[in-house]
Formats: structure tokens, sequence, C-alpha cells
């Protein structure tokens, strides 16, 4: 189990690189999981609320009744490969990872801190984001690419005021025994150029050569907001000219193309293949996301469903490998 705040710099991006390289090697010899199949990968995000006054049932906590338990009980029936997780104490992801275990899911963790002021967070007020996978997690400290664009965020409680310093986190892992980097962000809706920089960070010539990537968090921007073409692979409409390298778990789900999120691209003209819209995930709005790189995945699928712990739907994705060569 494994716990770290953030560290930006030079450092953070050689883990995304050499580092990450030579600890995905390692995890492909010593690795003792099994893949949960030769070409699924299936993932869980969820937003937990974990800390917010609108969930006061959760309050830090990680007993019956919280987002703690819920992920427990959804990640047992789901079988997910990852976990990604936003608005988590560190002392839930703690617990989280022991539940997880007892419940004969044992999972491996990172966790990475945005700020340290949360009362309900315990004595070190830590809350962040986690990437869990059921395979080894490497290197020994999987960094935080803290984003340089903060939109000069902050957060005040008990008379203190701290920088909220959001990022990327990543983990190299293995699913089905293969390398793959997995990643989660929690972005702030005033700095929509933080997408960009998560564009940035996971070009393909900023990640260990071959690894595929998966990105799923709560990115606070819509599908028809232009940051989100930072992202996605495919236009949100005419003259629109994206720069991402994602596929995304909703975007083939055609009963959403007309009738999706607020926000959504209404897709209803020359029977697309793919729309940039989907199930709602917060309210009336789809903010939270699954996303999978191009190069190494051919499609998938993803549900939204809302449970009373959390203001955020729990999203379960699921990804298919493209055959190699």
């Amino acid at each position: 189990m494994k716990r770290r705040t953030g560290r930006a710099g030079a450092a953070a991006a050689a883990v995304l690189t050499a580092a990450a390289a030579l600890v995905l090697a390692v995890l492909v010899r010593e690795s003792p999981e099994e893949p949960s199949g030769p070409s699924e990968i299936r993932v869980l995000h969820y937003n937990l609320c974990g800390a917010a006054a609108v969930c006061p049932w959760n309050s830090g906590g990680s007993g019956p009744g919280t987002s703690v338990e819920r992920v427990v009980k959804e990640a047992s029936s789901f079988g997910p490969d990852l976990v990604t997780l936003n608005e988590v104490c560190a002392t839930q992801y703690e617990a989280l990872l022991e539940q997880l275990e007892e419940a004969g899911l044992r999972m491996h963790g990172t966790y990475a801190s945005s700020q340290d002021n949360v009362p309900n967070c315990g004595p070190t007020g830590e809350f962040g984001t986690a990437v869990l996978s059921r395979a080894p997690i490497g290197p020994e400290e999987p960094d935080y690419l803290r984003f340089t664009r903060t939109g000069d965020e902050t957060y005040t409680n008990g008379g203190r005021t701290v920088s909220v310093r959001r990022g990327l986190l990543c983990a190299p892992t293995l699913v089905a025994g293969e390398p793959l980097l997995a990643c989660t962000a929690h972005t702030y809706a005033r700095a929509p150029e933080q997408l960009r920089e998560i564009r940035d960070r996971l070009a393909e010539d900023a990640v260990p050569a071959g690894t595929p990537v998966l990105l799923a968090g709560d990115l606070n921007l819509q599908p028809n907001e232009p940051a989100l073409g930072y992202l996605y692979a495919h236009p949100a409409g005419d003259g629109d000219r994206p720069t991402g390298r994602f596929l995304e778990g909703d975007e083939t789900d055609r009963k959403w193309f007309s009738q999706g999120s607020t926000g959504g691209v209404v897709c209803t003209g020359s029977e697309p293949e793919r729309c940039r819209n989907g199930e709602p995930t917060a309210a009336d709005r789809k903010i939270d996301y699954v996303f999978a790189d191009t190069r190494h995945f051919s499609g998938g699928h993803s549900d939204a469903r809302v449970f009373e712990e959390s203001d955020h739907a729990m999203l379960t994705a699921v990804f298919t490998r493209r055959p190699k060569g």
C-alpha cells in the first residue's frame, strides 16, 4: 500500500518515461496477477464526495453508509482491473484498500493530496485522488504531476487558506499481463488549460513506448466545451479540430446521441458512429469521464450509476484492446 503527495518538475516527468519503463519491465516478469481476459479492460471511476458538506454521511468516514463501502460493494460485483477515485481523504483511501482485501479483491494503490486542510479528513487533512490496480504499481513512488495552470484556486477552512494543488496522478501497472499507464485527474472548471497539460503529459512521446494509457476523472467540464478537444480524438461538430488521442467510454452509446446530458453534443445527422455526449454524471451534466487511447483500444462502453453516497455518478467502463501487430 503506497501513499504520497505531489511533487512537480523534471522528476515528475521522468516517472512517465525511463523510470516507468524500467518498472513496467520488472512488473511483467514478477506480477502474480491473473489477467481478467485477453482483450478486455474493466475500469471503475468514482468521485466519492468523501468530505464535502453536501455529503454529510461521508464526512471523511469509511464505514457503513459511506462512499468507501459503496466502492467495495460495487467493485466486488464488477471486478475492475483498475479503480480511479476523486475527492477521497487519505484515510479513506487506506481504509478502502484494507476493505477491498477483506472482501477478496486485493488491489495495489497510489494516492496524491491536492490540499491538507480538510478537517473531515483527519489529523493530516489530506484530500485528493487515487489510482488502484489489481496488479502491482511502480515505481516505488509514482508521481503527481502538478498543473501549472491553477486558476489561482484556493481553499479556506478554519481560518487557514491554502493553494489547491490539482494535478495528474499516473500509475504504471499491468492489465492482462501487459504494461499500462493508469491515470486520474480532478480538474478545475476555471482552469480549462489543465486539460491541455493532461494531453501533453500523456502524448505518445511522453509515456513509455508502446504503453497503453487509460485516463478517468472528474473534469468539471462538459463534452461540448472546447477544452475537451484536448482529449477527445473526434470533433464535436463541423469546424472543430480536436487534438486528443482518446476515445471515451460512453461516446458510442446511441441512446444518448440526441438526448444526452446538458452540455453534451447532439448528434442526429448522417448516422455518426460516435458522439461527444453520454449519460449525465452530476445532476443533468456529464463531467466525469473514462478515456482510453485510440492507438491501443478499438472501442468500449460505459455506464453511469447514481448512488446516494455521492453527488456524482459512479462510472464503470469496459474497453477492448486492439490486437498487437
